[in-house]
């Protein structure tokens, strides 16, 4: 697909700074990071990324190994305190286990 005009590229580097640069699609779908947008994003060459739509004329990528980091916080902080004893399934098969006794 071929765009009739450059694709705008921003990421946000830190909080309060937003870096920019203007990209092309070739005739491939291709577009090429501009060294100082990977190196400040902390992108390696060759690197796989996840590309979503996030509304009509804009796309995000994302490291897959920051989102699983992400995830894993997420995750840590939400099963925090969790005994796997007071689960109901868990009690439920415990339950279950006594009465074949």
């Amino acid at each position: 697909m071929v765009l009739p005009f450059p694709l705008s590229l921003s990421m946000r580097v830190h909080a309060s700074k937003l870096m920019t640069e203007t990209v092309s699609v070739d005739e491939k779908g291709r577009v090429v990071l501009p060294k100082k947008i990977r190196e400040e994003a902390k992108i390696a060459v060759n690197a796989k990324l996840i590309a979503r739509t996030k509304e009509v004329g804009t796309v995000e990528l994302s490291d897959p190994e920051v989102l699983a980091s992400k995830a894993r916080k997420i995750g840590a902080k939400k099963l925090s305190g969790w005994k796997e004893e007071d689960h109901e399934a868990t009690a439920f098969l415990v339950r279950s286990m006594k009465a074949k006794r």
